[in-house]
């Protein structure tokens, strides 16, 4: 039991801090519980992962990614293309406006900001793809996913909310919470006493940043629960069409990553970037997902970007452990051009 929590630490928190989060914010939640969460500034818990993520990054290997760009551009075009047009057809399963819309935001949000690098680490990929996909989806938002919204409003009669979106806040935000501490990561690199302290505890940084991970989960979980219970969730979704929604985004994930995978080992790329990308190209951010689905004035088209984003965190845990005793035991060949 001690062998197996110290390989799955994570996942077992996963497990166990999702649906206690939802039960502490359903059965009465005191105050100070909602007080304590509400004062977590999660921008600066997003910065810190994404910091500790770049600190322990070889500089080398971001340049190298930037030199042979084809992984990076793989990974974008999955996540920001491919997904939303496979999201297409699935808006017409949905019974509700709120979970039609819901979907589509799901598809066509960025690359989530910390956990693409965290899984493609933990997978033995090249987590300098996945944190330059994390930077190019992020900056691209503010015009991707209301493009994907108006498509959405004007050919599938589901909620328009490009011109509700303040840009110029998100993307403020966005360079804060991400730009910011990757660059001061990589800077503070540039001295060798720091970057031989941090590359002997590379380890240690990654199981913080994952902590720091498990707690975002757990604020998210318990203001969705909260949101749920507020909107009579519990009574207001019938049984079939949350497994729809469910089913759904899991569907568009598994599809996503398959995509990105296939693709990046059609054009040859190493097994550490065919990594990245399936793990990048796939994965979707909470966050903004939340921002839009406020703007729609839905409240239950919160739903189908939490059931993404925590179905990402449990599958491409299991995912990540299995691609990285592939790669150990890939041998190394020449990057991709």
């Amino acid at each position: 039991m001690r062998s197996f929590l110290q390989r799955h630490w994570f996942l077992v928190g996963l497990v166990v801090l999702i649906p206690s989060a939802i039960t502490a914010a359903q059965s009465g939640a005191s105050s100070a519980l909602i007080q304590t969460v509400d004062a977590v500034p999660t921008s600066y818990c997003t910065a810190a992962i994404l910091f500790l993520m770049a600190v322990t990054l070889n500089s080398g290997r971001l340049f190298d990614s930037l030199r042979r760009p084809a992984p990076v551009f793989t990974a974008c075009a999955v996540n920001q293309l491919a997904i939303p047009v496979l999201c297409l057809p699935l808006l017409a399963l949905q019974k509700s406006a709120d979970m039609k819309v819901g979907l589509l935001i799901a598809a066509s949000v960025p690359c989530t900001m910390a956990a693409a690098s965290v899984w493609t680490r933990r997978a033995g990929g090249n987590d300098a793809v996945s944190l330059l996909v994390t930077l190019i989806t992020n900056g691209l938002c503010f015009v991707v996913t209301p493009a994907w919204m108006t498509l959405g409003a004007t050919w599938f009669n589901t909620a328009d909310t490009a011109s509700q979106l303040q840009f110029s806040d998100l993307m403020l935000k966005l360079t804060l919470a991400a730009l910011c501490p990757a660059i001061i990561g990589q800077c503070l690199r540039l001295s060798v006493h720091i970057r031989t302290y941090v590359d002997a505890h590379k380890t240690s940084f990654s199981n913080v940043a994952q902590a720091i991970i498990l707690t975002l989960v757990f604020i998210s979980a318990f203001r969705g629960g909260l949101k749920f219970g507020q909107d009579g969730m519990s009574n207001g979704v019938r049984h079939l069409e949350f497994a729809g929604v469910w089913l759904s985004v899991i569907g568009l994930h598994l599809s996503g990553m398959g995509i990105a995978w296939l693709s990046s080992g059609w054009l040859r790329f190493h097994d550490a970037d065919r990594a990245a990308c399936a793990i990048a190209g796939s994965q979707k951010t909470l966050p903004i997902g939340i921002l839009v689905s406020q703007a729609t004035g839905l409240p239950f088209s919160l739903l189908p970007i939490l059931l993404y984003h925590a179905s990402q965190l449990f599958i491409d845990t299991w995912i990540a452990d299995r691609l990285n005793r592939r790669i150990a035991g890939t041998p190394k060949k020449p990057l991709a051009k």
